[in-house]
């Protein structure tokens, strides 16, 4: 059985007191051998939870959502997934949508965000008033990543690569892309003229397993002109090529692609 569990503002506030056993309570049974964050503060902190400890009742309700609808959302999007993915007792934890950094000039409904820490087993940040296609969108690509047939659930944080990486968000994008619109705010800024320079210097690092490394690629170093997301906009690219060439019978055979398909494919589309 699926289980759709909603941390709504108003609970948190009323939590506000105790709010780190709470969590606690909430994720610590989430939290299996196969789980990338193995404490369940790391969640926490993921999406900023423990900074509703600072937030008044009026300020915090400003975070609601329409929990019905959500659920809603929720459960289409999940038995559409289910069609085509090995999912089975799907847990799903819904948070409200905290700013980030990248989050400044976007439009609220946008806000929303996600996490997968194990097997069958995801985290949704959902702003006030969420963009339909947006969330549902989000949802699919965690879903993606959530299936146990997954073959990152073989690696750890020590031996996942950049190129790993690249394969997992790529086909988790190629997989959710499909069946809704494309609403990924980060895609403007990386431009086609920016896609060789980037190229260029991540197919250098593609066996590094460094997270700060990783994370310049994949998340994003505006300062040094990489836009935020710009390793998820390229990643979908290097698995669109890719599938352009070598189609696909059904959505499983994403997972059986070798990161390094991935990159001689794309490598030689570009030379």
């Amino acid at each position: 059985m699926n289980t759709i569990n909603q941390l709504t503002p108003s609970v948190l506030f009323e939590q506000k007191e105790t709010i780190e056993a709470y969590l606690a309570n909430q994720f610590e049974p989430l939290i299996t051998n196969k789980s990338w964050m193995e404490d369940w503060k790391q969640i926490a902190q993921r999406f900023r939870l423990l900074q509703f400890v600072e937030l008044g009742k009026e300020e915090a309700l400003t975070f609601a959502w329409d929990t019905e609808v959500v659920k809603g959302m929720i459960e289409e999007v999940l038995a559409k997934a289910q069609q085509h993915l090995s999912l089975e007792n799907v847990n799903i934890t819904v948070v409200p949508a905290l700013p980030f950094p990248w989050t400044e000039k976007l439009d609220r409904s946008i806000w929303t965000n996600g996490f997968t820490n194990s097997p069958n087993s995801i985290q949704i940040a959902v702003p006030p008033n969420p963009d339909e296609q947006f969330l549902k969108y989000l949802i699919a690509h965690e879903l993606h990543h959530a299936s146990p047939r997954n073959p990152i659930y073989k690696l750890s944080l020590e031996s996942f690569t950049l190129a790993d990486w690249y394969k997992m968000e790529g086909t988790a994008e190629f997989f959710s892309l499909h069946f809704y619109e494309d609403k990924r705010w980060w895609t403007n800024d990386f431009t086609k003229e920016l896609r060789p320079d980037y190229w260029q210097q991540a197919k250098k690092e593609m066996d590094t397993t460094d997270d700060e490394l990783k994370g310049r690629f994949c998340f994003g170093d505006p300062k040094n002109g990489i836009p935020f997301m710009a390793g998820y906009a390229f990643a979908y690219e290097m698995v669109k090529s890719y599938v352009e060439k070598h189609p696909l019978r059904n959505f499983k055979e994403l997972y059986s692609i070798s990161p390094q398909e991935l990159i001689e494919s794309y490598e030689e589309l570009t030379s």
